[in-house]
């Protein structure tokens, strides 16, 4: 019997939609989360901004927070 535990998240983005903020796809049968094409928008948005140093602090724990969705989707998945 496997035990693993589930990362806890600190917060959400406050620009994380309630509703709509993960898609799920079916692959070979297998359920797999994954942000939505919003959530993906804003994101880019972001890192685009961060490669252009015009990121604020807020902006860039916003990325932070969606970088821990992201490691969270992926251990889900």
């Amino acid at each position: 019997m496997n035990s693993w535990l589930l990362p806890k998240l600190k917060d959400f983005p406050t620009s994380l939609p309630g509703e709509g903020a993960v898609r799920i796809e079916l692959e070979e049968g297998v359920p797999i989360f994954r942000a939505s094409a919003t959530v993906q928008t804003r994101i880019e948005k972001l890192l685009v901004k961060q490669q252009e140093a015009n990121i604020s602090l807020e902006e860039e724990q916003e990325l932070d927070f969606y970088e821990e969705i992201d490691d969270y989707l992926s251990f889900v998945n």
